[in-house]
């Protein structure tokens, strides 16, 4: 007589979202409830958490929860991760993003604003890491995954705080991602082109306003080179970040995944 296997119960999987409440860490909030992640959503604003978490409930039926803090006071990470580990029970799933940090040339960087730029876009989601990291050691499982920029393969204009500051935190995971790959703790970097959200709005103004074109002109400039001939769709970046907390995605560790309809140039 064949012996009959008996199933297995899915695993809870439990999410914290960072910047989730508009643009591409909305799109990965959604991803994620869609694949029955519960998620706690998070951002400086306690109503468009509120709010993104209401759609996630009401649209997937997970456990989802909106908490604000601001990425900018690193120790708001502490007391975020604790509030967030209360309501969900643990944090399986880390999916670091911030706002897009400020615009400007390398000849004209602003000392000072790097230095608060820094730490949003380096103390803070390292203090996150510290926090979500013996849990998922000790649970033999856990996903950490971050949002970068594509000045972070080739530095681009007008974006002097991304160009220094993302590849700090890159080399970091890469570096952490040996320790613990192991335990089946995964760290990837997930990097997007051009999407429609309110940080290519911004950039695209301010690009045009130092080339001396119209908006317009700026946005066709974008679009041409594309090989794909279009912006992204926040879904398409949504389920990137799904795929990279997936169990299918257990041997993929300190990579970065593009999907950038083939914008970038560079082979590596």
């Amino acid at each position: 007589m064949m012996a009959t296997s008996v199933p297995t119960e899915k695993p809870l999987r439990r999410a914290l979202v960072m910047a989730a409440s508009q643009g591409l860490g909305r799109a990965a909030a959604h991803a994620l409830a869609a694949a029955g992640v519960d998620v706690v959503v998070s951002s400086s604003s306690a109503a468009r958490c509120e709010a993104t978490a209401a759609e996630l409930r009401a649209g997937y039926g997970v456990r989802a929860h909106g908490i604000a803090a601001d990425m900018f006071d690193p120790p708001a990470m502490d007391r975020l991760v604790a509030t967030a580990t209360d309501a969900l029970g643990g944090i399986d799933i880390l999916v670091i993003n911030y706002p897009g940090p400020a615009l400007g040339t390398a000849a004209s960087v602003d000392l000072q604003v790097l230095e608060t730029h820094f730490h949003s876009m380096v103390l803070s989601p390292l203090r996150l890491i510290k926090h979500v990291l013996p849990q998922m050691r000790r649970q033999q499982w856990g996903r950490i995954v971050t949002v970068g920029g594509r000045g972070m393969v080739a530095p681009l204009p007008n974006k002097v705080t991304d160009n220094t500051l993302r590849p700090a935190l890159l080399a970091y995971s890469k570096a952490l991602s040996n320790e613990v790959a192991a335990e089946g703790v995964t760290l990837n970097f997930v990097l997007p082109g051009t999407f429609l959200t309110d940080r290519v709005q911004a950039s695209t103004t301010s690009n045009a306003a130092l080339q001396g074109i119209s908006f317009e002109a700026a946005m066709r400039q974008r679009l041409q080179g594309i090989p794909a001939g279009r912006f992204g769709a926040l879904a398409e970046f949504g389920a990137a970040v799904a795929f990279l907390c997936s169990e299918g995605a257990s041997y993929v560790t300190g990579s970065v995944l593009r999907v950038d309809g083939g914008q970038i140039d560079s082979i590596l």
